[in-house]
């Protein structure tokens, strides 16, 4: 993974134009030459990062610009930035229409479980850090449209999950979908995935319950996950830094 990620980052720079879609492990110590636009879909949770995420353009003395996208009950984030980070924003404004592609998403998903499991992941994703904010004044998840954001995520269904205990959340589909059949597109993943479905859950026949397997919660393994990605980005900017350092001589 470590070289696929590196592979990919100098494609990118070697690139006369293009998009790289990333998370906050390139936010800091990573140069690439010529970047006109960085676009963050959410606010990360440590202000800081916001800076270093901005500091991916405009380098050298060129030009560069910063696009952050922010709900209407978020708007006070603004302000904080301007005074924690001394880093003031303005509205950006555009006539330009907004197209919705999430109808032709769950037509895909409903048909590719892997772009299906790919979305539920996503939105736990979104969810976990929206909760571990920094600002939680500001970003409050029982104030979000979980409608909404579930719809924007094309999902098919609503995953279970701790943060969203006692919400009722109720999906518009024009079709109803049988998440449970819907096939991989590879066909020795849904080979698998049909033989795990024929040996069923493990039952105690003394007990009559099904025994589930003791794992750590998601959110133990998302903080794990954060945490080893901000020392491969380290590690990353460090070895980009060295090979540069070698090609200038």
């Amino acid at each position: 993974m470590k070289r696929k990620r590196e592979d990919v980052f100098t494609e990118f720079r070697d690139m006369s134009r293009g998009v790289l879609v990333c998370t906050s492990v390139l936010a800091r110590g990573i140069d690439v030459p010529g970047v006109d636009w960085v676009i963050q879909y959410d606010p990360p949770r440590e202000p800081e990062e916001f800076v270093h995420r901005c500091g991916r353009t405009a380098r050298m003395g060129c030009k560069g610009d910063a696009l952050l996208f922010l709900l209407p009950n978020e708007m006070a984030y603004v302000n904080f930035l301007s005074i924690n980070q001394k880093a003031p924003l303005q509205e950006y404004k555009t006539e330009f229409p907004i197209l919705d592609s999430t109808a032709k998403i769950r037509k895909l998903a409903a048909h590719d479980r892997d772009l299906y499991e790919k979305g539920i992941r996503a939105f736990v994703s979104f969810i976990q850090s929206y909760t571990k904010h920094m600002c939680k004044a500001i970003f409050i998840l029982k104030e979000l449209d979980m409608e909404g954001l579930a719809q924007s995520f094309a999902l098919l269904k609503i995953p279970k999950m701790p943060e969203l205990k006692n919400r009722t959340i109720e999906l518009k589909l024009s079709v109803e979908v049988d998440v449970d059949a819907i096939p991989y597109s590879d066909k020795a993943r849904e080979k698998a995935r049909l033989k795990r479905l024929e040996i069923g859950p493990i039952v105690d026949k003394d007990q009559k319950s099904v025994k589930h397997k003791k794992t750590d919660s998601w959110t133990k393994k998302k903080e794990q996950k954060f945490k080893k990605e901000k020392r491969k980005s380290k590690k990353m900017a460090a070895r980009l830094k060295l090979s540069q350092a070698v090609e200038t001589e």
